[in-house]
């Protein structure tokens, strides 16, 4: 009597099964980002809730750890630095426009000057591949400077773009390696 794992069916079910679960994950990640990206207000607001509630608890468990270390040398680095995450996250909890207004500024900021950096190398070096360096750049310093022109309305929908767009392409990259991984099963099987 042969035995089920070595059947033609379950060999090929298995397979199915290493890259369809990845591929329709992928599918559902797409359709998800789109959402939070068509919905980037409300995908604004609850992602500074999240990031509030992330930002005092670790403050806690870092106020917890420099209490149970207090004898460390380290003790009023790990004590500030848990009270200062414990104040901002539940500053953000108690105003989560005010803490978006503020993540937006920093974004901004970081999207002009990471362009501004990585223009500037691409200018100096010329490497292989440069150009396109430069024009991610340019494209980043125009964001930083369009999300800085538009604020305090950026903060409505920066934060939660950036959030759908990611969960979108974290979605592609899904079904595009479970894609790739069927590639590699079907040239692997005799």
């Amino acid at each position: 009597m042969a035995s089920i794992s070595s059947s033609p069916d379950f060999a090929d079910r298995t397979r199915a099964a290493l890259w369809g679960t990845p591929f329709v994950v992928g599918l559902l990640l797409m359709v998800l980002g789109l959402f939070a990206f068509g919905t980037a207000t409300l995908t604004s607001l609850i992602s500074i809730v999240v990031f509030g509630a992330m930002l005092a608890a670790s403050g806690v468990l870092e106020i917890v750890y420099a209490f149970r270390w207090r004898q460390s040398s380290h003790f009023l680095l790990y004590l500030l630095g848990g009270v200062l995450s414990l104040v901002v996250g539940v500053l953000m909890l108690l105003r989560p426009l005010a803490g978006l207004a503020t993540v937006t500024l920093l974004l901004a900021g970081y999207f002009f000057a990471s362009g501004l950096f990585r223009g500037i190398t691409s200018l100096m070096d010329r490497y292989l591949g440069w150009g396109w360096d430069l024009f991610a750049g340019l494209v980043s310093i125009f964001l930083g400077v369009l999300v800085m022109a538009q604020w305090p309305i950026s903060a409505l929908w920066i934060v939660g773009a950036l959030v759908g767009a990611e969960i979108f392409f974290r979605g592609v990259r899904m079904v595009a390696g479970s894609l790739e991984l069927r590639r590699g099963l079907r040239a692997a099987t005799p």
